[in-house]
């Protein structure tokens, strides 16, 4: 396939596959919601892992199935160049939903330990479909597109969350696993149906990829790396509360039952809200002032909110800071992926997708660990103004690197 008719192919297809595209990243998004932030309470109440313990595992059940996914995104990516985006999406879909089912069966800790390494293997349904969308959507649409793809993220972290705090109190812990892996196998089933592949496929010999051969390609495109070592920071941000964010609540509501999973579930849907009213704004302002101007901006905003976590004593304080934080920190992932399309070629972006995703899971395999090895001496509000700080630092070298020096370079 030519990259003259794969332009012209998309002209007429990503009206018509767009929509698909953002329901399975919606659904898988809803899946993934509705059932992994409860894991510390599943370890608790369905495995009865011992209280003292549960900081720890939840950390390592977190920790292992990012790590098997960033080891695994570069060969999926560069392997997607070969063979399309669309049969990554069905392999990552069909496989996930699977796991996800395992999940809800799993009797003991080390069941579940093996089942969340199998899902960091198969893992990529998401990086699939985004690639699929950015390599379809017109150049005066990628800002828009992608800030519309990420709401998809965001709706799925709205009613997910909010379905499985229900599920859980009605019908016990097991069946947000078991309508979890029912929307990953309907999600998959709309690509099988749908959707046409519109990667740009190397037709040329079919090279060994591997993660050192890849990041070594990697180090000669600045812009590539730059992007992971973004995308690095940001999940690790994201993930260092995440797996204790259910005990914080509970430990700002006095309360470990029913009532702290409910409330977990409102907590963490506000992230969803907030991308679906923020990430197209951002992802316009991105194209129209610059993509890494604008993730400056909302990067160092949304960590210096970070920074009043300090001073709150209720849940409701914590909510809204939550939300706050998250009309800005929604702007980020929607202008570093517009961005990756300036700074590679179309026929590469499939392996470009897998870099950035193993860059985004090792963030996912470090972001717990540390917060739980914090969250084991220092309260969680301060395992958040941590965050804050990282954030606030990583604006301000962005900006003196990036944009000051791209402008300095353009007047002289």
């Amino acid at each position: 396939m030519s990259i003259q008719a794969f332009t012209s192919d998309n002209k007429s297809s990503w009206k018509a596959n767009l929509p698909v595209l953002w329901l399975g990243v919606f659904l898988c998004c809803a899946s993934y919601t509705m059932c992994i932030p409860f894991l510390p309470v599943y370890l608790l109440r369905e495995l009865h892992v011992a209280q003292p313990d549960v900081n720890f595992w939840a950390g390592i059940t977190f920790a292992v199935t990012f790590m098997g996914s960033a080891v695994m995104a570069p060969y999926w990516g560069a392997l997607a160049d070969h063979v399309g985006q669309r049969k990554m999406a069905i392999r990552a879909g069909y496989g996930l939903a699977l796991t996800y089912f395992l999940t809800g069966v799993c009797q003991d800790v080390y069941q579940l330990l093996l089942v969340r390494i199998v899902c960091g293997v198969v893992a990529g349904f998401v990086p699939a479909c985004m690639s699929m969308a950015s390599s379809s959507l017109p150049e005066e649409r990628m800002g828009w597109g992608m800030g519309l793809m990420q709401t998809a993220v965001a709706s799925g972290t709205i009613m997910g969350p909010l379905m499985g705090g229900y599920l859980s109190s009605w019908f016990g812990m097991r069946a947000s696993f078991y309508v979890g892996s029912l929307a990953l196998f309907i999600a998959t089933s709309a690509v099988v149906f749908i959707v046409k592949d519109m990667s740009v496929l190397n037709k040329g010999a079919r090279e060994a990829s591997n993660l050192l051969a890849d990041l070594k390609n990697a180090l000669h495109n600045k812009g590539l790396l730059y992007i992971m070592a973004m995308f690095f920071v940001v999940q690790t941000c994201v993930m260092l509360i995440q797996p204790l964010i259910t005990l914080y609540v509970g430990e700002l509501m006095h309360d470990m039952g029913d009532s702290a999973i409910k409330m977990s579930g409102v907590i963490f849907s506000l992230s969803g809200i907030t991308g679906i009213l923020a990430a197209p704004f951002w992802g316009k302002r991105g194209q129209r002032f610059g993509y890494v101007r604008v993730f400056c901006i909302v990067t160092f905003i949304a960590g210096f909110i970070n920074l009043f976590q300090v001073f709150i004593n209720t849940v409701w304080q914590f909510a809204a800071i939550q939300f706050v934080y998250g009309l800005f920190l929604a702007g980020a992932v929607p202008n570093i992926n517009a961005n990756l399309t300036r700074v590679t070629a179309a026929n590469m972006r499939g392996k470009a997708f897998g870099l950035v995703t193993s860059a985004q899971q090792f963030g996912g395999v470090v972001g717990p660990l540390v917060g739980g090895a914090l969250g084991s001496f220092m309260s969680s509000r301060y395992v958040l103004v941590f965050a804050g700080c990282v954030l606030m630092s990583v604006a301000a070298y962005s900006y003196f690197t990036h944009v000051r020096g791209a402008e300095q370079e353009a007047a002289s």
